[in-house]
């Protein structure tokens, strides 16, 4: 690895940004138990996820502009204030939703910029076990700072949980203080690529189509409780199945498929998912849910690093950031399409077979999006990179 001591500064500022995130995944019982609707703690929660979504593309504008340090710092500040305004608004609901919304602006530009960071000081070879390892920095929040606002909200700190967000997002503010400035070249004469010229590079679209079919399989577990009352099985048994997997194949594990080429992985881990989402909605034991919840972690544990790091063997780093936000953008989308999905059908096909369908779709988008294109490219029959 090129530098190894800015790739830890980076996980821990992606580690510290989900935290800031993660720690919101209680505030709907504590808001509420201060007197709020369901439907404003649904609305709450969801928008910034919806900005998140559309603000994508800024995170790459601001990351060209002020380049990965100063995107960090300025965003993470703004993600203080934000944070800030929040526990200072709990009684204002329309104040309350415009610095959730806000949050969604900064977290967004701080993710682009720390997916991209890791992007372009990655080489080729460290590029697969890299990206799997800074992906646990979206996972770990779960079992540090999520049962710690727990705790304080159980012994009512409820001042300190309120204010944990901000005190955490000036924590990255600090970590991205010691960032080096980062870009592709030392060159003054170069510039970021533009869009016209990212999608001419031959397997850009095809990466997008494989993110997208990964997105709509992930995206499921959202209505996976209902699945599983559906079939008279506690949820916990797939979540905590699918969880251990995906943590367990991007650290350990992952050093097991180093050598397998990531174009070979991409296409065939969404497919395992597909798989699972079907094997899922035919079983009816504890036993089948922890069995295909292992293949769905595998599945999701392998292809979101392996879909990011692509950007990275595919393209120039003059394309990664635009590159990296759009990808994050594909797989953002699904998990606003999948429950549409899911809201849609159900009804009609009933729990199970919205699952069967979904899970058939996504095996067989998968499998041709792996046998027409990337397998190809594994043999050397097509390329990648370059313009079409």
């Amino acid at each position: 690895m090129k530098d190894n001591r800015q790739i830890f500064l980076i996980f821990l500022a992606y580690y510290g940004i989900t935290c800031v995130t993660n720690i919101y995944f209680l505030f709907g019982p504590f808001y509420e138990r201060m007197g709020a609707s369901p439907q404003a703690v649904g609305l709450f929660l969801s928008i910034f996820y919806m900005v998140m979504l559309l603000c994508r593309p800024l995170g790459s504008v601001v990351m060209e502009r002020l380049d990965i340090r100063r995107s960090l710092i300025g965003s993470s500040l703004f993600c203080v204030a934000m944070a800030a305004g929040i526990a200072l608004s709990l009684n204002s609901p329309l104040l309350l939703l415009f610095f959730r919304a806000m949050l969604g602006v900064s977290v967004s530009v701080f993710v682009v910029a720390t997916v991209a960071a890791q992007s372009i000081l990655l080489d080729e070879r460290s590029r697969g076990i890299g990206f799997a390892l800074f992906t646990t920095g979206s996972m770990l929040p779960l079992a540090t700072v999520v049962p710690v606002s727990e705790w304080l909200l159980h012994h009512n700190f409820n001042e300190l949980y309120i204010w944990f967000p901000a005190l955490t997002a000036l924590a990255c503010a600090a970590v991205s203080c010691f960032v080096k400035d980062l870009s592709y070249s030392g060159k003054a004469e170069r510039r970021w690529g533009r869009y016209s010229d990212l999608f001419k590079v031959k397997g850009v679209k095809v990466l997008l189509f494989t993110a997208a079919t990964m997105s709509l399989a992930d995206a499921m577990t959202i209505s996976m409780a209902s699945l599983a009352n559906a079939r008279s099985v506690s949820v916990s048994y797939f979540m905590i199945a699918s969880a251990a997997a995906a943590v367990l194949i991007r650290t350990v594990g992952f050093r097991l498929i180093a050598g397998i080429p990531r174009v070979r992985l991409a296409a065939p881990a969404a497919a395992l998912m597909g798989f699972a989402l079907l094997g899922l909605s035919f079983s009816s034991t504890a036993l089948m849910f922890v069995l295909f919840g292992l293949f769905f972690g595998v599945g999701i544990g392998i292809g979101f690093p392996t879909d990011l790091a692509l950007v990275g063997d595919m393209l120039p780093a003059a394309y990664h950031p635009k590159a990296t936000g759009l990808v994050l953008l594909v797989i953002d989308s699904g998990w606003m399409v999948s429950p549409l999905v899911y809201g849609c059908f159900s009804p009609y096909l009933g729990v199970s077979n919205t699952f069967r369908v979904m899970g058939l779709a996504v095996f067989a988008a998968a499998s041709m999006l792996y046998l027409r294109y990337w397998l190809p490219v594994a043999q050397g029959k097509l390329k990648i990179g370059g313009e079409c």
